[in-house]
């Protein structure tokens, strides 16, 4: 089916895959902060030709390793 909504994509929850840019409109964060993230070695990625695309397992991983809690006293 066609999405009419301006400004709207195709829901990417079930792609193994994700490029940048769908990385940043599912988990949030700007594309330089992904981009930076691959660059330190922080995030595996999958070069097809020009694009880098992004497995969602390595996604939740990263995102579980950085969480932190603070403690509020």
């Amino acid at each position: 089916y066609k999405y009419k909504m301006e400004g709207c994509s195709k829901p990417t929850l079930g792609k193994r895959l994700l490029s940048i840019k769908e990385v940043t409109q599912e988990y949030g964060a700007t594309e330089w902060f992904w981009r930076t993230r691959i660059w330190d070695g922080e995030l595996p990625y999958i070069k097809a030709g020009r694009k880098q695309l992004i497995e969602r397992n390595d996604l939740e991983h990263f995102i579980n390793k950085n969480r932190t809690v603070e403690q509020v006293f």
